[in-house]
Formats: C-alpha cells, sequence, structure tokens
C-alpha cells in the first residue's frame, strides 16, 4: 500500500528523478559509488577491528586457562611407593610461575587416550601409581593419577576417568624434578635465543659451576681425561661457529640446562639431553649438548654426531689428541698384549693410579668422567675416581681365541685375588675377569678396551 503525506514525493517519482539526474551527470554516479565504498571499508574496519580485540581477548582467555596463572599458586607430585622415586610420602611441591605453566601447558595439549588397550600390559619398567595434585589460592585441589612405561616410552594423565595421552616429554620433565631439586627458570635471554635457533626448549637451568680449561689439548698417557672432554665437545661446539679453543688455560663459567627434547635418536637408548653453555665474562664461549650419567658425549645442537663433524670414528680421531713424546706413553706403545695386562694389574696392586689409566684406551678411560654421575657436574673430578682395591695378585693368565669375533680385539681370561676396601658387588678371593684388548691408534699400541666378570 501505497501513501502520501506532508508533501513528500511517491518513492517511485523521487527514484526517477535520481536516475535521471544520473543520466545528465555522470559525475553523480562515480561520486555516488565512492561514499558507498567508503562507507562499506569504514564497516568492514569496524568489524576487523572488533573480531581482532575478541580474537585476542579469546586467545588471552585460552592462555591464561592453559597456563593456570590465575589461580594456581602449587602443583604437588608423588611418585608409586612401589616405585624408584619413592621419598616416604614427601611430595615434590613446584611453586615456580613458569614451571607451573610448563607442567599445565603440556597436559592441556595432550590427546583424549583412545586405545587403553597399549597400557594394558606395560612392561616391568613402568611407573604407576603416581599423583600431581594442582592447588589454587582458595586451597580446592585437582587430583590427577599418572603412569608411564620408560621402556615402551608411553603414558597416561587419569582425571575422574577421563584419561588423556601427553606427549612423553611430560613424564621425562616429573622424572627429572627428582634430580634436579634446585631448578632456575630465571634464564638469559641470549641462552634462550641460543637453543630455540636449534629447536631446541631450555626448561630451567640446572646449575652454574667455574671451570679451568686445560692449557692445551694434548693428551699424556695416565692423565685423568679432561682434556678429552673438553677436546671432543669443542668438536661439536666448532660445528655451530663456537670455538673455545682460544680460551685454553682460562678459567671460564660453565652452565647447565635441561631440554625438553630427547636426544636424536642415533643415540637411543639415551634421552635425556643437557645444554652446555660456555661464557667468559659474560661472552657465550662454547655450546653441546651432552647426555650426562654414564656416557655424556653426545651431539651438537644441531644433533649432529662426532663422525658427521668430523668425518672420523673414535679412534682415528682421537689419534690428533694423543701425546706420543709423553714417556710412559712410549714404553706401552712397546709392550705386548699380556705384557700390558701384568703392567695394569700390577699397577692397581700397588695403587699406581696413573699407569693404570695408561693401560687403558682413552676411550674406555674416558667412562671415569661420566660413571655414575651427579647430573648437577658436567663430569667427575678426578679425586673423586676409586677403584676400591687394596690389593690385586694376578694369578693365572689366558688367551681366548673362540669368543671373540670383533677384527682388531684380543681376549683373555685372568684370575686375580683380590682384596677390596669395601664389600659391594664381591667379598674378598680369587675372581675370574675378561679382558679385552685392541690398538686404538697402532703409534699407541695394545691397551686394555674393557674388562668384564663374563666373556
Amino acid at each position: 500500500m501505497l501513501c502520501r503525506g506532508n508533501g513528500h514525493k511517491w518513492a517511485g517519482e523521487e527514484m526517477f528523478e535520481l536516475l535521471t539526474s544520473f543520466k545528465k551527470k555522470p559525475w553523480i554516479w562515480l561520486a555516488f559509488a565512492i561514499v558507498l565504498i567508503l562507507a562499506g571499508a569504514m564497516k568492514l574496519s569496524n568489524q576487523t577491528s572488533f573480531e581482532t580485540q575478541t580474537m585476542k581477548e579469546d586467545a588471552k582467555d585460552i592462555e591464561s586457562q592453559a597456563s593456570g596463572r590465575t589461580d594456581i599458586t602449587r602443583i604437588e607430585i608423588m611418585f608409586d611407593e612401589s616405585g624408584p622415586y619413592w621419598n616416604g610420602r614427601k611430595p615434590i611441591t613446584i611453586t615456580d610461575s613458569k614451571m607451573i605453566d610448563d607442567i599445565l601447558a603440556m597436559i592441556k595439549q595432550s590427546k583424549p587416550l583412545t586405545d587403553e588397550s597399549k597400557f594394558s600390559d606395560m612392561s616391568g619398567m613402568a611407573r604407576k601409581n603416581n599423583k600431581l595434585i594442582i592447588i589454587e589460592t582458595d586451597g580446592s585441589k585437582r587430583e590427577l593419577n599418572f603412569a608411564y612405561d620408560t621402556l615402551y616410552e608411553i603414558g597416561y594423565v587419569d582425571e575422574d576417568g577421563r584419561k588423556l595421552e601427553p606427549d612423553y616429554s611430560f613424564f621425562r620433565y616429573l622424572a627429572d624434578l627428582n634430580e634436579y631439586a634446585n631448578p632456575d627458570t630465571d634464564v638469559e635471554e641470549q641462552v634462550l635465543q641460543l637453543f630455540q635457533k636449534y629447536n631446541w626448549t631450555v626448561d630451567y637451568r640446572i646449575s652454574t659451576l667455574k671451570e679451568k680449561l686445560p692449557g692445551n689439548l694434548k693428551h699424556k698417557a695416565g692423565e685423568y681425561p679432561v682434556k678429552i672432554y673438553w677436546a671432543y665437545n669443542n668438536e661439536l661446539s666448532r660445528e655451530i661457529g663456537l670455538d673455545f679453543a682460544d680460551y685454553l688455560g682460562k678459567d671460564i663459567v660453565a652452565e647447565i640446562y635441561r631440554l625438553r627434547e630427547p636426544l636424536p635418536d642415533f643415540l637411543e637408548p639415551r634421552r635425556d639431553a643437557r645444554g652446555i653453555v660456555l661464557k667468559h665474562n659474560g661472552e657465550i664461549i662454547g655450546a653441546y649438548i651432552d647426555a650426562g650419567r654414564h656416557y655424556s658425549f653426545a651431539c651438537s645442537l644441531n644433533r649432529k654426531s662426532l663422525k658427521e663433524i668430523t668425518g672420523k670414528e673414535w679412534d682415528e680421531w682421537i689419534a690428533d689428541y694423543i701425546d706420543y713424546e709423553d714417556e710412559l706413553e712410549i714404553k706401552l706403545s712397546q709392550m705386548e698384549p699380556e705384557d700390558i695386562i701384568r703392567e695394569y694389574f700390577n699397577a692397581l696392586d700397588r695403587n699406581d693410579v696413573k699407569t693404570v689409566r695408561a693401560c687403558l684406551t682413552r676411550k674406555n678411560l674416558s667412562l671415569h668422567l661420566s660413571t655414575n654421575l651427579d647430573n648437577q657436574y658436567l663430569f667427575n673430578k678426578e679425586d673423586n675416581i676409586d677403584y676400591n682395591i687394596k690389593s690385586a695378585k694376578l694369578l693365572e693368565l689366558r688367551e681366548i681365541t673362540a669368543l671373540s669375533d670383533e677384527p682388531g680385539v684380543l681376549e683373555y681370561q685372568v684370575e686375580v685375588h683380590f682384596d677390596f676396601k669395601k664389600a659391594i658387588t664381591s667379598e674378598d678371593g680369587v675372581w675370574p675377569r675378561f679382558v679385552m684388548l685392541k690398538k686404538e691408534t697402532e703409534k699407541s699400541g695394545w691397551r686394555i678396551d674393557g674388562i668384564g666378570t663374563g666373556p
């Protein structure tokens, strides 16, 4: 229905006159179009601005929920009383905000557990019946149970029957809190950026140590293998452009960091990575990855092995770092395999530590650096090595020819009467030992590459 009022024209007449004027004056069309475009753009801009702000606010809400920064004061972790980390019901308490954020973020990133069958037959290495308790400012608590298998590297988190499957790095993170009692999350930006460049996540600093680099990297027979440690890791550091050879003989600072990501697959079964940063007067002069306890040598920050970096296997590489002019080195290089074994046990019997070390291959000797290492440190100090031997009398020596199939390796069975300072794995008396020898380098001659209780 059409109606007229107050002297207005019919809507159709207005439109007709407008269109007629456009035909007579084309520039009006252009002006009209510009006005429409500007109006639409302003509306779109306002809408986009509103949506962007809303998205930012939503992201902040999600981040806040994930991190728990607003209302979570601490997290407590209690490990199974039948497991290796049982601490008499005393929980591990976490109050550091970054660590709380990291733990909650790893849980939030978990996937819903859709296949429980893979957890029905966990290995004997499984750690079950552990608890993680989230405590808020008002005193309320959320309790999560978790279990994980260190052999198959799987695990789950259970909250009131709802199960989630985090990345296995979550369980390694929690387990490491048993060892690293004083983590420090106040990490310098230059350190964070260095590791981020090579896709490593720094969780916290484990320790800060003062060290003195050796004056040179030529290892003499019988020396504790500290020079070998620095020579090896300088190769790894040089791979990323940091060569600390110019600082030999100087005092430095070494910082040890806990890294979230596992070691590269070629280092399995070793998994836990420590990031080592060396500084002189606050400047980073070296950095590499090590594996800590038992055998620390690992890889460069860009995840390359010694062989990938140098093109050499250990035996070929170590040849460049042996002092062949050393008097003891020359003496041992001229001995036959049986003579090396006798020299070793005679030195053990008279507590001649220098000769004991000199009779070993450098690779075997380097195990002293990390065997049963406290991971707060770079390596075992020389003064902490104890062979636990009062006396060792070599009674019998014979070569075994049928068991060893490794080229260039000789194996001998010996009978030795031991008198120990302290009975640990054996009582005093006559015990068999199996000794393997090889020429690590041709110029060094025969050295002991391993001693075991069985063939």
